[in-house]
C-alpha cells in the first residue's frame, strides 16, 4: 500500500503540488485530483472550495490534458461539479470523457 502521509502530511488539508508513483507507460501522465469540496471538515481552511477549485483549474487548462470528468451513477449528473468544472475548461468537448460510475463502481 502506497504511504501518501509521506507526501500529504496526516490532516485533513490538500496540496497543489505532484508526486510521481513510478509506473512507467507511455508519454503519459495520470493525475488524480481531489474531489470539490463545498464545506471545511476538521482542520482545513474555511476557504477549501476556492483551493481546490483554483488547483483543478491549473491542472485541467493545460493544452495537453485529457479531463476524465467522474460522477457517481446514484446522482443527478444536472448537479454535477465535475461536468460543470469540465464544460467551464473545454466547451466543446475535445479534451473531456464524461464517466459515470455505476453502483457496483461506487460500493
Amino acid at each position: 500500500m502506497f504511504d501518501y502521509s509521506y507526501f500529504c502530511g496526516t490532516s485533513c488539508c490538500i496540496i497543489s503540488s505532484w508526486f510521481d508513483v513510478s509506473v512507467t507507460v507511455l508519454n503519459l501522465t495520470l493525475i488524480d485530483l481531489p474531489g470539490m469540496t463545498k464545506v471545511a471538515v476538521g482542520d482545513q481552511p474555511p476557504d477549501i472550495e476556492i483551493q481546490i477549485r483554483n488547483m483543478l483549474l491549473e491542472f485541467i487548462t493545460s493544452e495537453n490534458c485529457l479531463i476524465l470528468a467522474i460522477s457517481p451513477a446514484n446522482s443527478d449528473l444536472a448537479n454535477s461539479d465535475a461536468l460543470k468544472i469540465a464544460k467551464e475548461v473545454d466547451p466543446q468537448g475535445v479534451m473531456s470523457m464524461d464517466v459515470v460510475l455505476s453502483d457496483l463502481d461506487i460500493n
